[in-house]
């Protein structure tokens, strides 16, 4: 399993252009066949900041949403919105 917390920072006063575009991904990521796990959240204390949290069943699937429409669609759309995208990868400590 490929499990995933990104956190993206959008520029200053750009955080409502980046969430709308993000709402428009949602769906699309979640109806991956691959796709166990997808949620994205908003910080409270800094509305610019956004957290990813994703379970893919394993590399395939997690490489797949990257050959479908809505992604590189999204990474077009968001591209000047974003400051920082920081990807971290996990693994469980106990299974």
């Amino acid at each position: 399993m490929i499990q995933l917390i990104a956190r993206i920072e959008a520029h200053p006063n750009q955080g409502e252009q980046f969430a709308s575009i993000i709402e428009g991904v949602i769906a699309p990521s979640r109806a991956e066949a691959g796709c166990l796990t997808y949620q994205t959240h908003r910080a409270i204390d800094d509305p610019n900041v956004f957290y990813f949290y994703e379970q893919w069943r394993d590399q395939d699937a997690f490489d797949q949403p990257v050959a479908s429409p809505h992604y590189p669609a999204y990474r077009a759309d968001s591209a000047n919105l974003v400051v920082d995208r920081y990807l971290t990868f996990l693994d469980y400590v106990s299974k």
